[in-house]
């Protein structure tokens, strides 16, 4: 392993002694030595079940750690306490959003802090509550217009909860702050905005984590990089080693070439039109005019808040249109409910994977079958136990899902594992239109490859593929043709050789839409 980078002159914001953390007979974290200085970001990657969010919990106090000595600040942190790290300045950014969906933002902001006493009653000041709220809101940079602060969290997308849980961790000013992978849902603009915040508070003598698995932003934003491999410190690089051939060949830990296949097949130019939407309109949505042929892969860009999102749940039912009009395969399309997508032949991967995709304590087999239940059970209705296991291997198998058996909790799989559990469900109902609603959040570099894979696979069989997300490179990369989305509409749709990152960027950013 590459000796631990030094800084001199620099303090020790943590230090790690021994710390090591078994699941069963499984030793997921092992780190004889570490330090964290101050002034640095320290980027963290690794392939998922790598140790990332392990490590990353342990420091937080929600890892109860099995062994080993951690201090902040020369102050030893008690193992397993989310309270006693939160009191020695350490914040954790988790990438499941611990926020109370039916509160308010406002309410979430400042959750835990107490309310102002009079005599023997406690009273909340609405008012001054919603003002502290924003004023924590516009520390980061948004303003309570683009993030409401009376409203119910439940009712706000993803990107948006993403900065609210950036906003609550920034507001306790934080002398450790860990990301875990926080612009994993933020388009550009937003990832930017989160990148500024860890150099911020880095110049102020913090000390930041960072995990990600976008390469490209760890590099530009560390001063250092660890890479994690099975729960093992590998690699400590500065900068100039951490190049993104070195960061993979670590990760995996051997020589890899393209991390995917290169690219799309040919475009079906004279496939037969799948989906034609003309009109469109939903909340926050529209007017939108889209066509997607069948086999054909059609991304969708915007910045936070483009209405990237509304459109594919639109087109799947998970959200009723006001107005326009969707024909699939030359037949009218109206969807009331998510149902009336599915029975049209549409499988839908959301963002989400916890909140809309998984029951996290249930087995794989039960998360994976679900799609087709109907299909293989018998003429009663009913499908066996033995029979039910064997479709689940089937379905996993045939996208490499790694598992000890289809009865484990389908939550205890890596990130990585679970999204391809959720491709492999989506593929076995063989829909013709699949709809991608970031469909490599918070996976690996390895994982994405295959995702990639899978997604060309079934455009290369004639499924249209409909994928919104805020990767560019990633659009870029799989898409035939890029979509570009501003204030709920479509500005500019892109081929593959005319699209830029400029030129989508470009597109997205226009004031007048």
């Amino acid at each position: 392993m590459t000796a631990q980078t030094t800084a001199p002159g620099r303090a020790v914001t943590a230090r790690l002694r021994g710390v090591h953390k078994s699941y069963g007979p499984v030793r997921v974290l092992d780190l004889p030595e570490l330090d964290l200085f101050a002034g640095q970001v320290i980027g963290v990657v690794g392939e998922n079940g790598a140790g990332k969010s392990t490590l990353m919990g342990t420091l937080a106090g929600s890892v109860h750690r099995d062994g080993g000595e951690i201090e902040i600040d020369g102050a030893p942190l008690a193992p397993g306490s989310t309270e006693a790290a939160g009191r020695l300045g350490v914040a954790l950014v988790s990438q499941e959003f611990p926020l109370v969906g039916q509160l308010s933002v406002a309410e979430n902001l400042l959750l835990g802090r107490r309310p102002r006493a009079s005599g023997r009653r406690v009273l909340v000041d609405r008012a001054a509550q919603r003002a502290e709220a924003a004023a924590m809101l516009a520390e980061i940079g948004l303003s309570a217009e683009a993030v409401p602060v009376g409203r119910a969290v439940r009712t706000l997308p993803v990107p948006t909860r993403q900065m609210i849980e950036i906003a609550k961790a920034w507001g306790r000013e934080p002398r450790l702050l860990i990301l875990d992978e926080p612009t994993s849902s933020l388009g550009p603009v937003e990832a930017g905005m989160v990148l500024g915040l860890a150099r911020q508070l880095a110049a102020r003598g913090g000390t930041v984590l960072f995990i990600g698995h976008r390469l490209d932003e760890v590099r530009a934003v560390s001063d250092r990089v660890l890479v994690l491999r099975n729960g093992r410190l590998v690699a400590d690089l500065d900068p100039e080693q951490a190049t993104e051939e070195r960061l993979i060949r670590e990760m995996v830990g051997s020589e890899v070439g393209e991390v995917a296949q290169a690219g799309p097949g040919t475009a079906p130019a004279d496939a037969p039109l799948l989906l034609e939407v003309e009109g469109l309109t939903a909340d926050g949505l529209g007017p939108v005019d889209l066509a997607l042929r069948a086999g054909e892969v059609l991304g969708v860009a915007g910045l936070m808040g483009s209405g990237r999102s509304r459109l594919v749940h639109t087109v799947a039912g998970a959200q009723p249109s006001t107005g326009g009009r969707m024909r699939l395969g030359g037949r009218d399309y109206a969807p009331r409910r998510p149902a009336d997508g599915v029975a049209a032949g549409i499988a839908l991967i959301p963002e989400d994977r916890k909140e809309q995709s998984l029951v996290p304590f249930a087995s794989i087999r039960a998360n994976v079958v679900v799609s087709v239940l109907r299909r293989i059970s018998g003429r009663a209705g009913l499908l066996g136990p033995r029979r039910e296991r064997a479709q689940a291997r089937r379905i996993t198998d045939s996208v490499n899902v790694r598992m000890r058996s289809v009865e484990q909790p389908i939550g205890s799989l890596s990130g990585g594992n679970q999204q391809r559990a959720i491709f492999g469900r989506a593929f076995a109902a063989e829909p013709r239109l699949l709809l991608l609603d970031e469909p490599t959040r918070g996976v690996d570099v390895g994982a994405k490859a295959e995702i990639y894979t899978l997604i060309d696979s079934a455009a290369r069989a004639g499924t249209g593929v409909l994928v919104a997300s805020s990767e560019l490179e990633e659009l870029l990369w799989i898409c035939h043709r890029i979509a570009v989305m501003n204030h709920g509409r479509v500005v500019a749709v892109l081929d593959r050789a005319d699209a830029t990152k400029e030129r989508i960027m470009t597109a997205a950013a226009l004031e007048e839409a």
